[in-house]
């Protein structure tokens, strides 16, 4: 460190109120109304001194729109004030000045954490409202993403108008959709281009007999699929036929209920499924029951006007024996 520099530093050190800031900062990063608050100096002439401090790089700025927050970091300190900072600490005393400022700290960090914590109270029952306007799901699939590993292959089976591909988006290594209808495979086709993946191929094809080869797949799901097949314990042993040993099938589907009002608006042929009836289904395919969450429903309006009673859903993996 140059002459020139250790005057400039010594310089700046030698305030006692940019010792008294560095404290207080060291303990917690503070903006410059907090300062004043603890301080009771004028906010300018705060804004002085912090300016003389960054320059020396004594202190370092995060800029949240157009507040500014002031913390210092030991470990970013210039060489030649790491030596002097282990001193500075050592001195700071227990004077009456320093006990009033941290009272006056401990006030404002608690006036802090009131104000926060008074939001999440008002804004509790909203709170789920508030999210889903703010991010949709979009939390959720990246969540699901950081989970499901980079290499792998995976089959949607019924993949109707993607909505798998938007859970997954460029993840997997290869991500296949597999599905009946060439009207709903033309508006997967159609998200896929404008997210301008790359990832995914598109295969016509029945549920019952994919067009996939045995072992192809490392993952396959299928999400509201099955209350649509006719033999659905068949898809679900094609299915099982597509994945690797130790491989994993997602399933989504309604929970066995009586709202016989889906026959007739939505084409359901059956009316959902109990987990007894899954696990026997999927004991003759090599898959095991891994976990089981149940969804709960909800009432909804049909396209005819009328109000009627969503029922349960679930959510299951299996997994495929093997080595």
């Amino acid at each position: 460190m140059q002459a020139t520099a250790i005057t400039r530093l010594f310089k700046v050190l030698s305030d006692p109120t940019r010792l008294r800031l560095l404290r207080l900062m060291a303990e917690e990063e503070l903006s410059v109304m907090e300062l004043a608050e603890v301080t009771q100096l004028a906010q300018s002439r705060i804004s002085n001194h912090l300016k003389l401090l960054r320059e020396e790089e004594l202190v370092q700025e995060r800029r949240e729109g157009a507040w500014r927050h002031y913390r210092v970091d030991a470990d970013r300190l210039p060489a030649g004030a790491q030596g002097l900072w282990l001193s500075i600490c050592e001195a700071w005393s227990g004077d009456d000045l320093t006990a009033a400022d941290q009272a006056r700290l401990e006030a404002v960090l608690a006036k802090r954490h009131a104000r926060n914590g008074r939001f999440f109270e008002e804004i509790a029952d909203q709170w789920d409202e508030v999210r889903g306007e703010l991010f949709g799901d979009a939390i959720g699939r990246h969540v699901l993403r950081a989970f499901v590993p980079a290499d792998i292959v995976l089959a949607d089976i019924g993949s109707g108008t993607g909505y798998a591909i938007e859970l997954f988006g460029e993840r997997p290594r290869k991500l296949i959709a597999v599905d009946s209808s060439p009207a709903m495979l033309s508006v997967a086709r159609r998200k896929v281009k404008a997210a301008g993946l790359r990832n995914v191929e598109f295969r016509e094809g029945d549920a019952h007999e994919p067009p996939l080869a045995p072992g192809e797949a490392d993952v396959a799901t299928m999400l509201m699929v099955m209350h649509h097949l006719d033999e659905p314990g068949r898809a679900l042993a094609a299915a099982a036929a597509t994945l690797k040993p130790k491989g994993w099938l997602l399933l989504a589907d309604f929970v066995e209920h009586q709202q016989t009002w889906l026959r007739e608006s939505m084409h359901h042929r059956w009316l959902g499924f109990s987990r007894d009836r899954i696990e026997e289904w999927l004991a003759g395919t090599g898959l095991a029951l891994s976990t089981w969450s149940v969804l709960p429903g909800k009432s909804w309006t049909t396209a005819e006007g009328r109000r009627a009673q969503v029922p349960d859903g679930f959510v299951c993996t299996a997994q495929k024996h093997g080595t």
